[in-house]
């Protein structure tokens, strides 16, 4: 009786202490500027042309372009379209 009452807490011990460092590495999604820039990966220049556009942008809005890729860059949507929405 003690061994099988041994085993029963030893395995829910096992499963609760592999689970919940498992469930705890969920994260949120990857930042609005990480899904566009992986999203270019591959493209010759196609990151160096977005940044100008997000520069330009900035200066259109007489924002610093650093308020306009850190506002970027701290948004996480859950997917590339919904970034640019």
């Amino acid at each position: 009786m003690n061994r099988v009452l041994f085993a029963g807490i030893a395995t829910l011990a096992l499963v609760v202490g592999v689970g919940g460092p498992a469930s705890a590495a969920a994260g949120p999604p990857a930042s609005c500027q990480a899904l566009a820039l992986s999203s270019l990966a591959g493209d010759a220049g196609a990151v160096a042309q977005e940044r100008r556009d997000a520069l330009a942008q900035a200066e259109e809005f007489g924002l610093t372009p650093g308020a306009v890729t850190s506002e970027f860059a701290r948004s996480h949507d859950a997917s590339l379209d919904a970034c640019f929405e």
